[in-house]
């Protein structure tokens, strides 16, 4: 537990230290607070808008960053030879990203105006969209190669949704991502029983990826041919 907590600590002041992680995060926050406070009534479109950059871009970017940062400064190395598991760094890793992302959107919440049964439905359907873009990064920051790509996984599930409400052909390319769930709900177009199951499904097939990635390559890398 106390490897857990050290490593959970450094990334939480990590994220907040690096601006290649914050950066983005912030940006899309204060924007958001800027259009809520001065087009009032403008929070129905702006609040999903931005939550949903915040989802896909903000929190698949740190989820690869984390280990990618971590892997170049061989702090990976070093945290293994100080006897912290695999497990052990993922969940503290995950754990303060999903921390970041529940105050982020406590937020996000507040700024839309949600309340009462609204606003924990907000609350659960956006973490389990913060959940499965944590897998998605993690995933993709283990492979030396695909971690680069996470950045563009990020803009296709941040922006896609964004640009799908109002294109057809978008919609139908994007309608059964998470992301896409996530906007749609919290829009007020689709129920949150009707979200669920397909942000499960999500979860489940992400949540596939990540372990068969992590039985291939390992935490480090090393396992890569």
């Amino acid at each position: 537990m106390r490897k857990i907590k050290a490593v959970f600590t450094k990334h939480i002041l990590s994220y907040f230290r690096n601006p290649a992680f914050f950066g983005a995060a912030g940006s899309f926050m204060l924007l958001t607070f800027a259009f809520t406070l001065f087009l009032p009534g403008s929070e129905v479109e702006v609040v999903p808008q931005f939550v949903t950059l915040f989802t896909g871009i903000s929190m698949i970017g740190a989820a690869a960053g984390f280990i990618g940062e971590d892997r170049a400064t061989m702090n990976l190395r070093f945290m293994g030879m100080a006897g912290v598991k695999p497990y052990q760094y993922l969940i503290a890793s995950a754990s303060a990203l999903l921390l970041i992302s529940f105050a982020a959107l406590i937020l996000y919440g507040l700024m839309g105006r949600y309340s009462g049964r609204e606003f924990i439905q907000f609350i659960a359907v956006t973490m389990l969209g913060a959940v499965n873009s944590i897998l998605l990064g993690t995933t993709l920051g283990l492979h030396k190669v695909l971690c680069n790509f996470a950045i563009v996984a990020g803009l296709l599930l941040g922006i896609g949704p964004n640009f799908a409400n109002f294109n057809d052909t978008l919609f139908n390319i994007f309608r059964l991502t998470y992301t896409q769930q996530v906007n749609l709900t919290i829009r007020g177009e689709l129920y949150f029983t009707d979200s669920f199951p397909i942000l499960l499904a999500n979860m489940a097939f992400l949540l596939a990826a990540f372990l068969i990635m992590n039985a291939r390559v390992g935490l480090d890398g090393e396992k890569q041919v």
